[in-house]
């Protein structure tokens, strides 16, 4: 049932994609610092939502690489803390 439904959406938006790029398919120009360009708008928005896509993707992959470097630091720590429990239980008591 839910891959149907993901299926619905993805085919949802992809007619939704064309539809939105047939009706904005007309030139915008672009100026690039160096440059001036015409492009289609709908090209231009494609290659904005990429850039987008990649610089998020850059932010997010630093951060799941500092969390998974924290998680294994604590993983470590919690095995230490385990290991000297297991140590702790098996010393004989001692009365004063």
């Amino acid at each position: 049932m839910l891959r149907l439904i993901r299926n619905l959406v993805v085919i949802v938006a992809l007619v939704l994609g064309v539809a939105f790029g047939f009706f904005n398919y007309d030139l915008a120009s672009v100026d690039l610092l160096w440059t001036t360009t015409e492009a289609p708008l709908v090209v231009l928005l494609a290659v904005a939502f990429v850039i987008g896509f990649l610089i998020a993707l850059l932010v997010c992959g630093v951060r799941i690489a500092r969390l998974r470097s924290q998680l294994s630091s604590a993983q470590r720590k919690l095995k230490d803390a385990r290991s000297e429990i297991s140590n702790l239980r098996s010393l004989p008591i001692h009365d004063a």
